[in-house]
């Protein structure tokens, strides 16, 4: 029987109310976007973005990281763009009969059988794929997963569509009866329309757009905090106080949110019980933009109050003071959602425009405020660290080819002193090139910045780079990453360009060249912690490894947690300055590397030296130490060249 009369007049009116319906949700949704703030950074590098959409949404990267599910939801992506050419050939069918293919694709040429298998494949592994979903959401109930009727929907209606493509396939080649394989293409092709019209309604609004979050995501991730135009005396807002003064990347960030919870399940801060679950927070403030706030946005009206203000009504203050900046969440998101940044402009607004930041950090703001550093140390303290030394201070040495910017926390904590004493011993036993500020030297400004103390921090940026310009300083060698990520990516927005290096980073390069050579290890076992601001990110891995690797007779062993999935030690975007509740995470970071039975628990960070130590002594860890590599490599050097500590 030949149906495809009324095939095309069922069609002919369903496609065009799927459209509309459709046009007009994205364009509510475009709608809700312009509303928003401008984003800060334009794209310029074209070829880096194209190549992150290539890997990251093409190749389905990031999904491998978890791999079973990774497998699972890049086969459902790639089995959709094999039948996206089948549904382009159903629905000439609808209008032309069942005898329609697209040109050069018939059924006598090699490429239709060629597509017709390749079709045929795909059905078979989206469905197993969704049947695995299934299972994994209501037999295993994978934690991670919130089981929402929006998801059992998504899933019934792909497995749906599988369902009846096999079937009217069947009625096709004659092994199912006609009448039943012409009903299965009829729900097939109304099921693809009414999909269509609920992806932009749905938690899979991220099939439109995950491509374009994926090509727009700022290519240093939140480790580079935008600069606040806090000069710029007709700017009356900063940070986030309300829904609108999202940026429209950022809302575009909460429409590409799948609800996968990859983010949450890597948080420290979720993974120790804290209130901050990074899905959630992107999870109620779309739901706030798209259900209470459109209608107020949409009418262009505003002189109209919002409903409620972000920050405590919609997200809680402490979610955003729990967060560790560690970029955890954001190296797990398969599709580049911006979690840091977004939380880091809640503090700021709550600091600036509010002035509302927990208690314990009046006393730290006071202190990098009125003496450079957040001990609230004077200045005649900062060089207690090298006394017996004889440090080369660059006043005396202006022809240094490196600025060793030790930091505060390598300045004043008593344990990290002891990094300090070892590096400059090294560095100055290998005849490297360097001074140091001294008394001069104040804090670089990232604690400030990232508690949301924007002005402070931009007081202290604006104050070193005078410095280092009056001092013609181009080359910086760091003891803390952050002082390394805040050197290298934020500088360059207030005008300081230099060359910068974390100390790990040198110490392999005189290694690799030869000058530098260490001795023999007595026969322990080192474990590497990578520190979020030098791994996650920047991508600096390779220099502890590189050097752990070459002390003869050191045992190295990496923890399953380790590089890009490695755990925080907590002390991050401030957070070393403030009060945790138990469970700590510095205790969970430290129980986990034991499990790899070291005798060293090699840092590169004064922060993870401070951290882990204190948890190594809480937890009662016989027979382990924290030590950073400088101090690794100095123990391991001849007995004549050892670095007093």
């Amino acid at each position: 029987m030949n149906w495809h009369l009324a095939d095309g007049l069922i069609m002919g009116a369903a496609i065009p109310a799927a459209l509309f319906l459709f046009s007009r949700a994205v364009l509510q949704r475009y709608r809700l976007l312009r509303a928003c703030a401008p984003a800060p950074d334009p794209i310029t590098e074209y070829g880096t973005h194209l190549k992150e959409v290539l890997t990251i949404y093409l190749e389905q990267k990031k999904l491998f990281q978890d791999f079973k599910p990774g497998v699972m939801h890049a086969f459902i992506f790639w089995g959709f763009l094999v039948l996206s050419l089948r549904t382009v050939t159903l629905f000439g069918m609808a209008f032309y009969g069942f005898d329609f293919y697209l040109p050069g694709f018939g059924p006598e040429t090699l490429a239709g059988q060629g597509l017709s298998l390749l079709k045929d494949g795909a059905v078979a592994i989206v469905t197993l794929m969704i049947l695995y979903a299934m299972a994994r959401r209501y037999l295993i109930r994978v934690p991670r997963l919130l089981n929402t009727p929006d998801a059992l929907f998504v899933l019934l209606m792909i497995l749906g569509l599988m369902v009846t493509d096999f079937i009217f396939e069947a009625g096709l080649r004659g092994s199912a009866p006609a009448s039943v394989g012409h009903a299965a293409f009829l729900l097939h092709c109304l099921g693809i329309l009414v999909f269509l019209v609920y992806i932009p309604a749905g938690k899979h609004m991220h099939i439109l757009t995950s491509v374009f979050n994926v090509y727009l995501r700022p290519l240093h991730r939140s480790g580079r905090l935008t600069k606040l135009p806090l000069e710029d005396e007709t700017v009356e807002v900063f940070g986030t106080p309300n829904i609108e003064h999202l940026s429209w990347k950022e809302a575009l960030d909460l429409y590409t949110c799948t609800e996968c919870g990859r983010c949450t399940e890597q948080c420290p801060a979720s993974q120790t019980d804290k209130k901050l679950s990074p899905r959630d927070v992107i999870k109620k403030q779309k739901l706030f933009l798209v259900d209470d706030e459109a209608p107020r946005l949409l009418s262009g009206d505003k002189t109209k109050a919002p409903s409620k203000e972000l920050v405590p009504d919609v997200v809680a203050a402490q979610e955003a003071w729990d967060c560790t900046t560690c970029q955890a969440c954001e190296q797990a998101c398969p599709l580049n959602i911006a979690h840091v940044q977004r939380l880091n402009s809640m503090r700021r607004s709550e600091v600036l425009m509010k002035g509302k930041f927990p208690p314990e950090l009046k006393r730290v703001f006071k202190g990098m405020q009125t003496n450079g550093n957040p001990w609230g140390m004077g200045a005649e303290k900062r060089m207690d660290w090298a006394k017996g030394l004889e440090v080369p201070l660059l006043e005396n040495n202006p022809g240094a080819e490196y600025l060793l910017y030790l930091g505060c926390n390598a300045a004043f904590d008593d344990r990290a002193q002891k990094v300090s004493r070892a590096l400059v011993t090294l560095l100055k036993e290998q005849g490297v090139s360097f001074a140091v500020l001294g008394e001069s030297e104040t804090c670089c400004g990232e604690t400030a910045r990232r508690l949301g103390e924007e002005a402070l921090g931009q007081e202290l940026i604006g104050a070193n780079v005078e410095l280092f310009k009056e001092l013609k300083i181009k080359k910086i060698i760091t003891v803390c990453p952050h002082c390394y990520n805040t050197f290298k990516n934020e500088y360059p927005d207030f005008g300081g360009n230099y060359e910068v290096k974390h100390h790990t980073q040198l110490i392999s390069e005189l290694m690799e060249s030869g000058k530098l050579k260490p001795g023999a290890d007595p026969g322990g076992r080192a474990v590497i912690h990578d520190s979020c601001y030098l791994g996650r990110v920047n991508s600096v891995y390779r220099p502890s490894r590189d050097i752990l690797k070459g002390i003869p007779g050191l045992e190295v062993v990496e923890h399953e947690k380790s590089e890009e999935c490695g755990l925080c030690c907590g002390a991050g975007g401030g957070r070393f300055w403030l009060e945790e509740a138990e469970p700590r995470i510095n205790h969970r970071r430290v129980k986990q590397l034991l499990e790899t039975k070291p005798s060293v628990i090699a840092v590169s960070c004064p922060y993870c030296l401070k951290m882990l130590g204190d948890a190594v002594k809480d937890l009662g860890a016989a027979g382990v130490e924290v030590r950073d590599l400088a101090e690794i490599v100095g123990g391991a050097l001849p007995a004549p060249k050892q670095v007093p500590l």
